[in-house]
């Protein structure tokens, strides 16, 4: 019996030892901190950006404008009126009048130099400037561009009287259409005494006139279209 109860009190001190083995393992399991797991980084996808179409400006793109000669490009038939015709008449009989009176000098009216006038007003605008008289009309290109030239012009007779002179431009196209009219005028004054007339000081500026009237929105710019 005593053997017995020495097996029974070694199995007991062994169950105590293996129940505290045990209480101790999951009281130090409880105390120790939990292990840190740091999550994974994910990779950020980065999405393809969309393909935008540039904006067309609806100014820049603008439909095919018919070009338009410029006067550079033109040729201009010139024609002469009647009463161009009869102008440069009366100033070359005042001329010969003049001239012809005893002890006279020579006058400054010069009729031709108001068709020079004409001829390099119109060449610094126009390729080519063929000047002819109305009654040479055929003669002028039916497809290019026709200019009437109409002339009025006066003398002063005496000191303190006026030299006047009138120009008249009209544009037709091919077909006789009339494009534009071009005006201008000039005047001076006979000085005193009369030893010249001063005439020329009005071709002057009736021609200054006539050309910047000419370059500033002529039809003769803009009518022509290719």
């Amino acid at each position: 019996m005593k053997g017995f109860s020495l097996i029974i009190q070694r199995r007991t001190r062994l169950g105590w030892r293996v129940l505290l083995s045990i209480f101790l393992s999951l009281w130090i399991a409880h105390r120790l901190p939990a292990p840190v797991i740091e999550p994974e980084e994910a990779t950020p996808t980065v999405a393809p950006k969309p393909k935008i179409k540039p904006r067309q400006n609806s100014a820049s793109v603008q439909t095919p404008a018919k070009k338009t000669a410029s006067m550079a490009d033109q040729e201009v038939d010139v024609l002469l009126s009647d009463n161009t015709q009869a102008a440069l008449k009366y100033l070359r009989d005042y001329v010969e009048k003049f001239e012809k009176m005893p002890f006279a000098w020579k006058s400054d009216v010069k009729p031709d130099d108001i068709i020079q006038r004409l001829q390099q007003v119109l060449s610094a605008r126009f390729r080519n400037v063929s000047i002819l008289n109305e009654s040479d009309g055929t003669r002028s290109k039916k497809s290019g561009l026709i200019m009437v030239f109409d002339l009025q012009a006066h003398v002063g007779s005496f000191s303190g009287t006026h030299n006047t002179v009138s120009l008249s431009g009209t544009f037709k196209d091919g077909n006789g259409k009339v494009l534009q009219t071009v005006t201008a005028s000039g005047k001076s004054t006979v000085p005193y005494p009369a030893f010249h007339t001063s005439f020329p000081k009005a071709v002057t500026a009736a021609f200054a006139e006539f050309s910047q009237k000419l370059g500033v929105g002529s039809a003769a710019s803009t009518a022509l279209k290719r």
